[in-house]
């Protein structure tokens, strides 16, 4: 980007040229606040220009965001040293809750990766009663975070200033979730969302419609999904990660890289260093497409090309190595019987003992 239009950005967010991370978060807070479109549901001309405002004033942050973290790690970008594996800086994680105790696992990858990104962690609870105060029920954030020892339990707001971390509690009014959810993003776009789902297949998926692969589909994020009563890969106790294998199903379509470059940057971002990366084909092996990766001391790829069905095979392999996660790249659905089946990426997490994430093809935070 040139350097007038960063500094239009700048004069958006009335920044000078040498601003900090707090000042830039600061910064999109006050803007949020101004421009936030439920303040003018009176008046539909201004809500529909706050709304196109707020997708301004947040993509405007992601930029902004992403050349902060290229001034404080030069050897990231081109022209320095050659990059390793470090993440594109998340701006923002999105969790919706349902309050129930299955959903507590979601909630802790959802703080830990907002933690560890410096991201700003946005908590979502749709209900239909709107005489009903439901923020006490909300994930207790403060209370996680003295329990990982993050924070100190004698000034925990302090902490959380200092961190700079920010997060959010919003309750939607709304008697259909994946409506009231994808409103909410609209106005402001997340770059992970991270959800419970229970998975479910053939008609019943018709019947009983899935509220997290439908928010996966139209969000434009990534998404993070973990069943209901599975652990994961961060420890609810102590906030400890395990994630050391990664395993990445590829195919011609959707570009492999789309999810190579996703588990390289989720690994940098959250694993404990040393990982084991398992790029696995199935198909023909004419076919096989040509991926690159970095080479990185810690980290060891292993390449698997195998014959038979798509889905039972990432299974299987995610069983035997066994994975604390796969990432799939996903184009979302293409017909009927896709709708009835769901895609590869639906069907193998109904399957699945262990955490997808899901990388569309269009996806928004890579911009």
């Amino acid at each position: 980007m040139s350097s007038k239009n960063i500094g239009k950005l700048l004069e958006l967010f009335d920044l000078g040229n040498d601003f900090s991370d707090e000042q830039l978060k600061s910064a999109y807070r006050d803007l949020v606040q101004v421009w936030h479109p439920d303040k003018y549901e009176s008046n539909d001309r201004l809500k529909e220009r706050a709304e196109t405002k707020i997708k301004e004033i947040n993509d405007a942050y992601g930029t902004l965001r992403a050349l902060l973290e290229a001034r404080n790690n030069p050897a990231s970008v081109n022209g320095g040293q050659k990059a390793k594996g470090n993440p594109s800086l998340l701006g923002s994680v999105f969790h919706p809750t349902d309050f129930s105790h299955e959903s507590e696992a979601a909630f802790a990858h959802a703080l830990k990766i907002a933690v560890l990104a410096n991201a700003r962690l946005n908590l979502f609870h749709v209900s239909p009663d709107k005489d009903r105060n439901v923020l006490p029920e909300f994930p207790k954030i403060r209370d996680t975070l003295i329990k990982w020892n993050v924070i100190s339990a004698e000034n925990p707001e302090e902490d959380i200033r200092k961190m700079g971390f920010a997060y959010s509690k919003v309750v939607g009014v709304h008697t259909d979730p994946v409506s009231s959810i994808l409103n909410y993003l609209k106005s402001y776009p997340s770059d992970i969302t991270v959800i419970a789902t229970h998975g479910r297949s053939g008609v019943e998926r018709l019947v009983h419609k899935s509220v997290a692969e439908k928010v996966s589909r139209e969000s434009g994020g990534m998404t993070l999904f973990l069943k209901k009563a599975n652990e994961g890969f961060v420890s609810q106790a102590d906030g400890t990660v395990t994630l050391k294998n990664i395993l990445v199903p590829v195919d011609v379509e959707p570009d492999p890289h789309l999810a190579v470059n996703a588990a390289m940057k989720f690994a940098s971002l959250i694993g404990n260093g040393s990982c084991v990366f398992t790029l696995l084909y199935v198909g023909d092996p004419a076919r096989l497409p040509a991926i690159k990766h970095p080479d990185k001391d810690s980290w060891e790829w292993k390449h698997l090309m195998l014959e038979g069905n798509a889905v039972e095979t990432i299974l299987k392999v995610a069983s035997q190595t066994p994975s604390d996660l796969i990432v799939m790249g996903t184009q979302g659905h293409l017909g009927f019987l896709d709708a009835l089946r769901g895609n590869t990426t639906e069907q193998v997490l109904r399957a699945s003992t262990c955490p997808i994430l899901a990388v569309p093809e269009r996806r928004r935070w890579a911009r």
